[in-house]
């Protein structure tokens, strides 16, 4: 969700472009909000956008201007819950599917749970913002179903802030414990049957938006998300989705053998999906879609569209128009 905090790093007058470069992170990947991005790359953007404002609770802030429909299919599929336990299992089962290392997990302690949340590696400055904003958009939706004066009976953070939390209606009440090594906060077990008002569906969300797509289920389904947000005019690289997935090359190629599918075949059914809404949506000559697809031949395009469609581009074009031309 980078789109959430590089909003909030403009707003402010960060120099957003240069912060991006230093953290590695390309900014055409701004034009494409379902893109992925390696936990340690975002959290290096965080720790630089903090050390630019000036301040250590970043995160904070974008946690408290989030809304649903900021989180896309994601928070749509949390509004769809039912009440607080059903929330927070949607919200851990999707989180695990979405966020590559980082994870949510629930332990029980005498009446209350503990909602744990743990990054890769040693706490700090940028996974903590990430803490700070997974924590307050929780609380907020928490509240929801508790009322809009709950607060955690106690929140642990893992990092160690030199700067005091700001004074926020969210922790009004709740015994805060910093540098602990772990994040977590405190819901009384007798809460999660509450019903969760104003339950909306996935299906009601904005066909306009840009997330408006349905949440990966599997690797091969990431693969194919990350080809579809990253295929510009140029091939994509194994290297580079497996970059973003957080893999190596090999283990990505071995994790999608293991789902009876590989990269090759998801590009070229990416591609092939790419060309055919192409053709039937756009004026495209053939040419700069194959080239576009990332296809150094016209040609070599063709075939592939064929051997996929049992056609050439130009006849499918005239089929799905209703008119009739010369086939390839």
């Amino acid at each position: 969700m980078l789109l959430r905090y590089t909003r909030r790093v403009q707003a402010l007058g960060a120099p957003l472009e240069r912060l991006l470069a230093q953290a590695g992170i390309p900014s055409e990947l701004l034009d494409h909000p379902a893109a992925a991005v390696p936990l340690k790359t975002a959290f290096r953007f965080g720790e630089l956008a903090c050390r630019s404002l000036g301040t250590e609770h970043l995160g904070l802030h974008v946690g408290l201007e989030t809304s649903f429909a900021d989180l896309g299919p994601y928070g749509q599929t949390l509004r769809g819950a039912l009440t607080l336990g059903d929330y927070l299992r949607r919200g851990i089962a999707l989180y695990d599917r979405l966020i590559t290392g980082q994870r949510f997990w629930l332990s029980r302690h005498g009446q209350a749970l503990r909602l744990n949340l743990a990054s890769p590696g040693e706490p700090g400055l940028g996974g903590y913002q990430s803490h700070l904003d997974s924590l307050v958009v929780t609380i907020a939706n928490i509240r929801r179903a508790a009322g809009p004066d709950w607060s955690p009976g106690e929140i642990s953070l893992a990092y160690g802030a030199k700067e005091d939390l700001p004074d926020i209606e969210h922790f009004a009440t709740t015994r805060v414990l910093r540098g602990t090594g772990e994040t977590y906060l405190t819901i009384p077990m007798a809460m999660l049957g509450r019903r969760l008002p104003g339950r909306r569906g996935a299906a009601e969300m904005d066909p306009a938006s840009a997330l408006a797509q349905p949440l990966p289920s599997s690797l091969p389904d990431m693969a194919r998300l990350q080809i579809g947000c990253l295929l510009t005019e140029q091939a994509c690289h194994i290297d580079t989705i497996a970059e973003t997935l957080a893999l190596s090359r090999r283990s990505l190629q071995r994790a999608l053998y293991q789902e009876g599918s590989s990269y090759s075949e998801i590009l070229a059914e990416v591609r092939m999906h790419r060309a055919a809404h192409w053709l039937d949506n756009t004026d495209k000559p053939v040419a700069e879609i194959a080239f576009d697809l990332g296809y150094t031949d016209a040609s070599n395009f063709t075939r592939a569209f064929r051997r996929q469609y049992g056609t050439s581009p130009r006849a499918f074009r005239e089929a799905a128009r209703g008119t009739a031309g010369d086939v390839d």
